[in-house]
């Protein structure tokens, strides 16, 4: 003669399942995010040895989970770049094109509403860039002119190497 579970140990066993499922899912998303920047670093190894620039790393944002709150700007990036409302950076390179130094990074902006994006900061007090795109926005700093961000669907996201490469090809320098 079987014995049947009771309601009770059925219970138990279908909230232990359940919360199993949702650890093992917590596990993926942080794998996948983890594998992703990997991935990234390695690309923006790649870019900054074809522009024979510097990768000066980190390969990851400081803080993964993007605790905006206390801003993490590493060196040798300058210390204006927090007036952008950056407040993490990671995957930078530096170098210079014709004489002009030009900083490439991943970063996260400060506040509830923060996005990843990429930035490509040239020290030049006219744009460099040209004519950018609209999904791109342009500021100056400090005798520094910044594009940055890829916006769509209302979100910013990374820029590809092809089209980060593209703007480096394109930089209008003296």
């Amino acid at each position: 003669m079987a014995i049947l579970p009771s309601r009770r140990q059925s219970a138990r066993y279908n909230a232990d399942v359940n919360l199993l499922k949702l650890v093992l899912v917590v596990v993926a998303i942080l794998g996948a995010v983890r594998l992703m920047h990997f991935f990234r670093a390695r690309t923006m190894r790649r870019l900054a040895s074809r522009w024979d620039f510097q990768y000066m790393g980190p390969t990851a944002p400081p803080q993964w989970w993007w605790n905006t709150s206390y801003p993490k700007i590493p060196p040798p990036l300058p210390g204006w770049i927090s007036r952008l409302g950056v407040s993490q950076a990671w995957n930078i390179i530096e170098g210079k094109k014709n004489g002009t130094s030009v900083f490439v990074f991943d970063g996260i902006s400060v506040g509830a509403k923060s996005q990843p994006r990429t930035y490509i900061a040239c020290q030049t007090e006219q744009s460099p860039f040209g004519i950018s795109m609209s999904v791109e926005r342009e500021m100056q700093i400090h005798g520094w002119t910044v594009l940055h961000g890829v916006w769509f669907l209302w979100f910013s996201w990374f820029m590809g190497t092809r089209r980060i490469n593209r703007h480096l090809n394109n930089l209008r320098t003296e």
